[in-house]
């Protein structure tokens, strides 16, 4: 279960007064004497025999120590017992441990001698460790607990180096940590874990916890040296419960997102649904969706590779998790699921605002989206995810049109390139109507690009001008002679002159209203072809300089 990376090279098989102080039977005791003192190895538990000289390094346990003195303990490690000295200053800077009232002998003596010994070391730390986990604390629960256990800082995290709980650590701790993952991530996804645990971080030991299907993560722990027994086997069980947390997350989280998947499965396919339904079925998956909502949908594509999905499903949750806590930052009732491939969330209006217009609400879904692209961006470096938003549904009952809606609106923007960018419905305008050709009756749309575009393609590939280019910002900049030649930096009579040579080749004349809008649709079934108008702005961009 355990992978364990140290800075240290030698190991330390003993326990210390300290590790004693870890036993659950000794919560709630006292210690009298020099702290100090409490790293002194503890070699064997004994109890106090007046006729003999003690063992270094034993534990002492006498149950009255009223009438203890220095001459009586030789190099003993510490003493246990019910009743303090009645003079701690004649004992000098031996650790006296006073137990709690009511502590049992029988706990005590059996827990005390298992850490000494390493046999019920873990035993201790498991039951330790049981409490958070019964009681719903989480990872954090579990940071909490182990770093008190071990007195030192301790930092878990995923297997994408996210942080999932941290106790006790200090602002240089943070920043340590911090340069490693920085580190890390900058080379990928598939060397997260390992180029981590190979970091260099003098002081700090890295625990793999594993699962049935791997690393499911890293324990940080921030230690002065080599780990005691007893801290190992606190840091061995915090990796076991670890393991359990991640697994009752994955169960969780599994099942929220099968009801989920079966709520927008049923709303996607136009099944029947009640209003009074479907509300109450959100509500129970902490969405409202009372007042209806603005369809997202998102893609994760390699930019590199012709826009191509990724369907890696470990890249899929960490982009699912990392845009999830990103929209329920700012809209805290929006249902989120992932499916086939795609983030979909329904963005319902803030609960704050009764009457808002639904200019306000698609703008509100605007804003968050773009946020989510900005949150996400360091998430999956080199990728890019595109996010597609409809128009708002009022209606909870009609919100698989509003997912329709979404739907084209991303189908039309992975055609035009728009990758890393986001896309509304209400911009796709009359590509809509030519998408859906697209969709049903490719060679239509084909065959209306070669009559008015493809032409001046031919001419441009074959005299090296640019008809299209001109075309494309000429109508861009709603037939503005003096501004297109402006942005193509030409005169104007070039501009003219281009002009007129694409109405001899195409036989329309952008001069005239039909005509133009031929021309205009032209270029738009050419961008839905997936042949791409090279524009000014992007020669710009690719130019490289003199």
């Amino acid at each position: 279960m355990l992978g364990m990376v140290s800075t240290h090279t030698a190991r330390r098989p003993v326990s210390t007064v300290a590790d004693v102080l870890l036993a659950p039977a000794l919560a709630g005791a006292s210690v009298l004497g020099e702290t100090a003192r409490l790293v002194s190895p503890v070699t064997v538990v004994a109890p106090a025999d007046p006729g003999a000289e003690p063992e270094a390094g034993a534990l002492l346990i006498v149950p009255d120590a009223g009438a203890l003195a220095a001459a009586d303990l030789g190099d003993a490690a510490a003493v246990v017992c019910r009743r303090a000295p009645d003079d701690p200053a004649a004992l000098g800077d031996l650790p006296v441990i006073v137990l709690p009232p009511g502590a049992p002998w029988g706990a005590v003596l059996s827990q005390v001698v298992g850490l000494v010994e390493g046999g019920s070391g873990r035993d201790a730390a498991r039951d330790a460790l049981r409490a958070p986990l019964v009681a719903g604390r989480g990872f954090q629960g579990l940071a909490e607990v182990a770093s008190e256990m071990i007195a030192a800082p301790v930092a878990i995290l995923d297997e994408y180096l996210d942080s999932l709980a941290a106790a006790a650590l200090s602002e240089d701790d943070l920043e340590l940590l911090a340069t490693a993952v920085s580190a890390a991530h900058g080379h990928g996804p598939a060397s997260f874990l390992g180029l981590f645990m190979e970091h260099d971080m003098p002081g700090l030991l890295r625990v793999l916890t594993s699962g049935p299907a791997g690393a499911t993560g890293v324990i940080v722990v921030w230690l002065p040296g080599e780990p005691t027994a007893a801290q190992e086997s606190v840091i061995a069980e915090l990796a076991e419960a670890c393991a359990l947390e991640r697994a009752r997350e994955v169960v969780r989280t599994e099942t929220e997102a099968r009801l989920r998947g079966d709520l927008v499965e049923e709303l996607a396919a136009g099944e029947v649904v009640s209003r009074e339904s479907l509300v109450r079925r959100a509500r129970h998956l902490g969405a409202d969706l009372s007042r209806g909502a603005v369809a997202l949908l998102g893609s994760l594509q390699d930019p590199h590779t012709d826009g191509r999905l990724i369907s890696d499903q470990r890249l899929a949750r960490r982009v699912l998790q990392q845009a999830r806590v990103s929209i329920e930052m700012h809209v805290p009732r929006a249902l989120v699921d992932w499916r086939d491939g795609r983030l979909l969330a329904l963005i319902p209006p803030p609960p704050d605002v009764a009457d808002l217009a639904r200019d306000d609400v698609e703008e509100r879904a605007l804003t968050l989206a773009k946020r989510v692209l900005s949150a996400t961006a360091q998430t999956v470096p080199g990728l890019a995810l595109t996010f597609a938003l409809s128009r708002h549904t009022a209606e909870p009952e009609r919100l698989g049109a509003a997912l329709d809606e979404a739907t084209l609106a991303l189908s039309i923007g992975e055609r035009l390139g728009r990758m890393g960018e986001v896309i509304t419905f209400e911009e796709t305008g009359t590509y809509k109507l030519l998408f859906q050709i697209f969709a049903d009756r490719p060679e239509e749309l084909s065959s209306f690009y070669d009559q008015t575009i493809h032409p001046l393609v031919r001419y441009d590939e074959q005299y090296q001008t640019e008809l299209v280019t001109t075309l494309a910002t000429y109508l861009g900049n709603d037939c503005n002679l003096a501004a297109t030649a402006g942005t193509l930096y030409t005169h104007r009579h070039t501009v003219r002159y281009r002009l007129d040579r694409i109405a001899e080749l195409s036989g329309l004349d952008i001069g005239r209203t039909d005509d133009r809008e031929k021309l205009s649709l032209g270029l738009k079934a050419m961008r839905l072809l997936g042949k791409r108008v090279v524009m000014v702005e992007d020669r710009k961009r690719t130019a490289k300089p003199a």
